[in-house]
């Protein structure tokens, strides 16, 4: 994985992080990187969780500035 596609996924579970959230790594397949994510919660603020489909666009306009090979994102979530 490159260093751009290290630095995006440690971006975004610092700002899932506060919720309880988690993103990680799972593969890079070609153009496909794909994660896994627990979205955490957040009794105050219900619409500030962010959802897996949001998480995947948000990843990938990140990616695109800093790996722009990775085409599209994966987000599996994982809600324990």
């Amino acid at each position: 994985m490159s260093d751009g596609a290290r630095t995006v996924i440690e971006h975004f579970n610092e700002i899932v992080r506060p919720d309880g959230g988690s993103v990680e790594l799972i593969a890079v397949e070609g153009e496909t990187l794909r994660v896994a994510y627990s979205p955490g919660s957040n009794e105050e603020c219900a619409t500030c969780v962010i959802s897996p489909t949001d998480l995947g666009d948000m990843l990938r306009e990140a990616l695109v500035m800093h790996d722009p090979g990775i085409k599209q994102v994966s987000v599996e979530a994982r809600l324990d």
